[in-house]
């Protein structure tokens, strides 16, 4: 196994918000994308296990971030892409959840010319997951590692839309 990583920066002015994108050539290769701020606090991530990766996120500060790309597989040729994006949309749920429970959550949009955005985060304000593709629905899963409040946050780059919002517990741990 041939594990590849690489590290590329870029300055950027604070206050934006940015789409990050990991595009293969061979849609084989699973591409990770991993976010750092100027201080090296990691921002935000796609760990999926889809080929391509995408992150959107807002800068806070003026400062040079690093974009870390790595694949579990191997190497191959991509793009990487770096575009200023405005949110049209952003509403934000909180549900209680229980401990040692896998979840899966959608955003299933009515019209199709959107692109909504989902993020996760812990009771402790920690991201787990996200889903910031360019794909008008948005879908992920997680498991809870603690009872508490756990956050929704839905955003929409492109159009707007009414959206179904679904989150349904998979399986007890």
């Amino acid at each position: 196994m041939n594990q590849f990583s690489q590290i590329y920066h870029a300055q950027l002015v604070g206050g934006k918000t940015w789409r990050v994108s990991v595009i293969p050539e061979n849609l084989a290769i699973d591409f990770d994308l991993y976010i750092f701020d100027p201080q090296g606090n990691e921002i935000a991530k796609d760990a999926s296990n889809e080929p391509d990766a995408y992150c959107t996120f807002t800068s806070l500060i003026d400062g040079v971030y690093q974009f870390k790309v790595e694949s579990p597989d191997e190497s191959c040729a991509f793009t990487i892409k770096v575009d200023p994006v405005s949110i049209l949309f952003s509403r934000l749920y909180h549900h209680r959840l229980p401990s040692g429970t896998s979840w899966s959550v959608a955003v299933i949009p009515s019209e199709p010319n959107v692109d909504f955005n989902l993020y996760i985060e812990s009771p402790e304000g920690e991201q787990l997951t996200q889903d910031s593709s360019p794909n008008a629905d948005a879908y992920c899963t997680f498991t809870t590692t603690v009872e508490g409040v756990y956050s929704f946050r839905v955003e929409s780059l492109k159009g707007v839309s009414d959206y179904n919002f679904k989150l349904q517990p998979l399986s007890n741990s």
